[in-house]
């Protein structure tokens, strides 16, 4: 049986490559038709012609369609893949900055603070707007989710959703079920190791609440003798929880998130505590170049074309759920979806993270209990301030932003009310051409 499966954003030189591997090595896609859609078509027509060269090269029974029109890539579609940047890395690097000149120092800004609450301001009114499409063209589609931030764009497609389902995924997310990786942790060998190991949070805030060893031993002791990280160390010595993307973690924990160098105007590529430095677009642009110019001269015939030179992929495990759906196996995975009760201490209707059994039936997450109260306790903060993100957003209400900027923890530890206030109209202004539902009234 064949399915349609489209890529929103498929003009990415980094995402699309590493899909295309998977796609490829699946033989139940076979006879599938990837669709490619972007509003660039520059880097779209890239993608295509580098895409059609792969399933050339390896004799791939997959077929590349391109378009720049959504709605066409919507038609029919069993699965649908979104990976979008509103803005792109400018309005990436004004989320950096503009906090930056208000003491607001953050290394990503994709999640939460200041920068996370304008990415989903930028990204929650075209997600609903694919959410609504899709229920008139292919109600029956699925939504895979890695625009971030994922709990708040997953939240507002949720909303939207009445026949259409919708998961979220992370590459971070991959690693409860990664043996090699846990078992570098734990100072053991991978077959000892028993995975996947049972997972919950919300995304880049997620933790593996116990690991066993096959012999029945807790690997938490092994990790805390082996484990030289000083924020897996505070989480496993305080809480007993191992944060699996521990880099984000410090994201959502102002007292983790401290400078190190003196900031002088611009914010990229300084130090930060525990050995993190500022995301630097100067670098991602040399990245995204150098891997393009790869991809174009691969798409172009100057270099040969190779799966080898391509990234696998290990942490996209969107490929795999397709199969367990498709197949109905049954297979546990950490995906965002509704909490629904699964986890305790969290609110009923939060976007999750959490361990998830997918199949046939969709992706219903499995009862982990709770988390230890403090750490459910600052979360629901955050679910807190993700609600007030998706309303804001949707409504392009700015009494309802300034709420969303309030309640962050980020925010809240460094302004005062009217640096608040002042901060969100710089921000808004400065993404006033992606955020019309603040200004058309």
């Amino acid at each position: 049986m064949s399915y349609k499966i489209s890529i929103i954003g498929g003009g990415s030189s980094t995402f699309t490559p590493q899909l295309m591997r998977l796609f490829i090595g699946s033989e139940l896609l076979q006879g599938s038709t990837i669709c490619l859609m972007d509003i660039d078509k520059h880097r779209l027509d890239v993608m295509t012609k580098l895409s059609n060269r792969l399933i050339e090269k390896t004799g791939s029974d997959l077929k590349i369609e391109a378009t720049t029109d959504r709605q066409e890539a919507l038609v029919d579609v069993d699965f649908v893949i979104t990976a979008i940047a509103v803005g792109g890395w400018r309005a990436w690097e004004k989320d950096i900055e503009i906090p930056a000149k208000y003491g607001v120092y953050m290394p990503v800004c994709d999640s939460v603070g200041p920068g996370g609450i304008m990415r989903a301001f930028r990204h929650i009114p075209v997600l609903v707007d694919m959410i609504k499409e899709l229920e008139e063209l292919s109600p029956k589609a699925w939504v895979f989710n890695y625009t971030n931030p994922v709990p708040t764009n997953c939240m507002a497609m949720a909303r939207e959703a009445k026949r259409v389902k919708v998961v979220g995924l992370c590459t971070c997310s991959s690693i409860p079920g990664r043996a090699d990786y846990l078992a570098n942790w734990a100072g053991v060998e991978p077959n000892e190791i028993i995975v996947p190991a049972p997972a919950a949070g919300i995304n880049h805030c997620a933790a593996i609440l116990e690991l066993k060893l096959k012999d029945g031993r807790d690997a938490f002791p092994l990790i805390r003798k082996n484990v030289k990280n000083p924020v897996i160390r505070f989480f496993l010595d305080t809480y007993n929880i191992l944060p699996y993307c521990w880099s984000h973690w410090t994201e959502f924990f102002p007292f983790l998130c401290k400078l190190e160098e003196e900031y002088k105007g611009r914010l990229q590529g300084l130090r930060m505590n525990y050995g993190i430095r500022v995301h630097d677009m100067h670098e991602q642009q040399e990245k995204i170049a150098k891997w393009e110019k790869l991809v174009k001269d691969m798409a172009a015939g100057i270099k040969d074309i190779s799966l080898d030179v391509l990234p696998k992929g290990e942490a996209i495990l969107v490929v795999k759920i397709m199969e367990s759906i498709i197949e109905n196996k049954n297979e546990i995975y950490v995906v965002n979806v509704p909490n629904r009760g699964a986890i305790e201490n969290l609110p009923y209707d939060a976007i999750v993270e959490v361990s998830s059994v997918v199949g046939g039936y969709g992706a219903i997450p499995m009862h982990v209990g709770k988390l230890p109260e403090p750490i459910a306790a600052f979360l629901t903060n955050h679910v807190a301030a993700h609600k007030l993100t998706v309303e804001a957003a949707l409504t392009g209400d700015k009494d309802i932003a300034y709420q969303a900027f309030v309640q962050d923890p980020q925010v809240a530890a460094k302004l005062r009310p009217e640096e608040i206030k002042k901060l969100l109209e710089e921000l808004l202004n400065a993404h006033a051409d992606y955020l019309p539902q603040f200004f058309e009234k």
